[in-house]
């Protein structure tokens, strides 16, 4: 059987799920969205582990909200699966010239740039002004994922730093800023001191961002690692504590933390 005979009965078996099965009878656009988050990170997830295996069942799980999100939308009359293939075809083929057209790209850069012209020409056609080049990013996405999307896209039109140095400069700036507020003894870390606060330390997580940005570091990945590994560390610790009767001193637990960080190293 070939992929798109198989991909007509995956409709087909969605369309009898939506039918038959009282759970998914019940299920709207706006249920469905935890789950569908749930199972992009989960893709994520089997990447990070390099299973296979798992990668093409989570994919499956992927493709199955797709599909559900579709029939819902053709049960509303709103539009069918054959409308979002259709659109994301035409798409590709629109915005990727130098593969189904005459253009050139000689880089990444070049696909980029050119990427986010024919955005902006489609949004004018459509009788708007069009949207900004930022303003397709969802506010949904993690706040790393988003800052580094930003950053990102702001780069393609050159808004960016020239090396790496620049960027760790603002870090110091950011932490300056920081400083300055915390050793203020006239400002109470709370109220409008609070909300200077907030505003500067996530100032300094952008910089952040962008330093790793700039290191082709993953900053999601980065803290993700971070928390993984602050979790094995603390496992150790806490098995102490526990046939401690839970009664160990803050130096106590900091030697056990540098004595499990070496023994990792």
């Amino acid at each position: 059987m070939t992929a798109g005979k198989k991909f007509e009965e995956f409709i087909k078996i969605v369309r009898r799920l939506r039918k038959e099965c009282p759970w998914d009878r019940e299920q709207t656009f706006e249920t469905l969205k935890p789950y569908l988050v749930e199972e992009v990170y989960e893709a994520l997830q089997a990447i990070d582990d390099k299973d296979d295996k798992k990668l093409a069942e989570e994919l499956g799980d992927m493709l199955l909200h797709v599909v559900m999100l579709s029939v819902f939308a053709e049960q509303a009359k709103k539009f069918k699966i054959d409308d979002v293939v259709d659109s994301i075809s035409a798409k590709m083929v629109r915005r990727h010239p130098h593969v189904f057209g005459k253009a050139e790209a000689k880089d990444k850069y070049a696909v980029w740039k050119r990427w986010e012209k024919i955005k902006r020409d489609e949004g004018r056609g459509t009788g708007g002004r069009g949207k900004g080049m930022l303003d397709s990013i969802p506010q949904s996405l993690p706040a790393l994922y988003r800052a580094d999307k930003i950053q990102r896209r702001a780069a393609r039109v050159g808004f960016d730093w020239d090396a790496v140095a620049g960027a760790w400069d603002k870090v110091h700036e950011e932490l300056d800023e920081i400083h300055e507020i915390i050793k203020d003894s006239k400002v109470k870390i709370q109220n409008k001191g609070k909300i200077r606060l907030k505003e500067e330390i996530g100032d300094l997580l952008f910089s952040v961002v962008n330093v790793a940005r700039k290191l082709e570091i993953d900053s999601e990945e980065a803290l993700q690692a971070a928390n993984t590994k602050f979790m094995r560390r603390f496992a150790q610790i806490e098995k102490k504590l526990s046939a401690a009767g839970g009664k160990l001193s803050l130096a106590q637990m900091d030697a056990l933390w540098d004595k499990v960080k070496a023994s990792e190293r």
